[in-house]
């Protein structure tokens, strides 16, 4: 969302957890209809009623049921206060008086200036004859250094792998550069500076993009590749093992909540571990399992080219005559819900992201691998379950070299959690725990002394 103002109006800003409260207009000369409030998370723009005393101010738009009241700092620079809405309940917000809009922040983010070189760059892919566009962090004053390449997981994501304006990625460079660790971080196919169509695109294509990034690397003057590594995130792991069973120039892999299991395998833990997070009763979950069951085989065993839709809407039909109508109201595959479930799992299904990886096979992969790996995982991760996925990279790798662990505490992105679901993620300020931080970059050093 743009946002532009005149030179009169003022710029308030807080925020809470991932979403941003701006409050604009000229606060001196107001009229009580001529504040807005732009919440651009949740696109919100509303006028409000203002009122302005001389120590406190308040607004509030009953329509759309958001409030706020709050106290002026000494200089008035600040407000401090509660903020309401339906989803952001309670919410304890400090307004400042800014020039402009600021993206959104939290504590992990760098700020200038920094003690590291920044470069952003754009390439040609040799393999792929896409555009890349990245960034390139090198350490100062040190001209012998690892340097890892960083692979996001599932999704379209930029450079900095952002999520709830979470910035992983950067937060992640930022570490490894103070530790003396170099890094190139890339935007994905259609975003950013990279061209290509991501719809389009498989996990595979996605490896070829690394080995292009590879080859950029190995071709730029003044940049120290004899160390070079791959550090994959969920899907990214997936990514970096595929291309260290193949290129000849990775030295070293680690694998952050990264897939080491079979893409059958991965989506009966996954959705079994987010189905119970919902707390649906064991029988319910049982059930759910016993169609995803169904309906994951009848993907795997359709081809590339055919449409999975048929065949999936004829298991389906065949498993609900079998079920009572009690159950089918609980896993709410009732009342011609069920069509409504096909429609989004087949649509989903048909692609070919979806379809290369549940026929991924680790055994294809790593076995190949014999130089260092790190593979750790958060035991309250539900997307990626700990305990199965690092057995899987244990049973398959080959080196002589494997480190692994599991935090206690941290969920799929790796904040230390409470409720641990998929929905508490954007309300950690964390970006990414500490402790990982420095076990990654002191693994790597370690591995680069040797």
């Amino acid at each position: 969302m743009s946002c532009q103002y005149s030179l009169a109006q003022t710029i308030w800003q807080g925020q809470y957890h991932s979403y941003r409260v701006i409050l604009s207009g000229d606060l001196a000369k107001y009229k009580t209809d001529s504040l807005s409030v732009k919440i651009p998370e949740l696109e919100i723009d509303k006028k409000v009623i203002t009122t302005v005393k001389e120590d406190s101010l308040s607004f509030k738009n009953e329509m759309y049921g958001f409030s706020f009241k709050g106290k002026y700092n000494e200089d008035k620079s600040a407000i401090s206060g509660i903020f309401n809405y339906y989803s952001i309940p309670n919410a304890a917000i400090v307004l400042k008086k800014e020039k402009e809009i600021k993206p959104l922040f939290f504590k992990q983010h760098p700020q200038k200036p920094l003690p590291y070189q920044n470069m952003d760059i754009i390439f040609l892919g040799n393999k792929t004859k896409l555009t890349y566009g990245g960034t390139l962090c090198i350490p100062e004053k040190i001209k012998k250094y690892p340097l890892v390449i960083l692979l996001s997981g599932t999704g379209q994501n930029d450079r900095n792998y952002t999520y709830f304006g979470r910035e992983f990625f950067t937060v992640l460079a930022d570490y490894l550069a103070r530790n003396g660790i170099a890094s190139l971080r890339i935007d994905d196919r259609g975003i950013g500076k990279t061209t290509g169509d991501f719809e389009k695109a498989t996990t595979g294509d996605f490896a070829n993009d690394t080995d292009d990034a590879i080859t950029f690397l190995k071709s730029m003057k003044g940049i120290d590749t004899s160390f070079l590594g791959l550090l994959g995130h969920s899907e990214g792991g997936m990514i970096a093992s595929i291309v260290s069973a193949r290129n000849p120039n990775v030295k070293f892999m680690i694998s952050l909540a990264g897939v080491g299991l079979s893409g059958l395998e991965m989506l009966n833990l996954q959705n079994r571990a987010i189905l119970k997070s919902y707390k649906f009763s064991d029988e319910v979950v049982d059930k759910q399992m016993e169609l995803y069951t169904i309906l994951f085989k009848a993907v795997y065993d359709t081809k590339n080219e055919e449409s999975v839709k048929p065949i999936m809407e004829i298991k389906l039909k065949e498993w609900m005559q079998k079920q009572d109508s009690t159950m089918l109201k609980k896993m709410q595959l009732w009342d011609g819900r069920d069509q409504t479930f096909l429609y989004r799992y087949s649509r989903d299904a048909d692609k070919s992201w979806y379809r290369y990886h549940i026929h991924y096979n680790p055994a294809d992969y790593l076995p190949k691998i014999t130089f260092p790996v790190l593979v750790v995982n958060g035991d309250k991760d539900i997307q990626v379950p700990a305990d199965e996925n690092i057995n899987s990279f244990k049973k398959y790798l080959k080196s002589k070299d494997l480190t692994t662990k599991v935090y206690p505490g941290l969920n799929h992105m790796f904040q230390h959690c409470t409720t641990c679901t998929q929905k508490e993620i954007k309300e950690l300020d964390e970006v990414i725990a500490v402790e990982v931080l420095s076990d990654v970059a002191n693994w790597i050093k370690q591995r680069f002394k040797k």
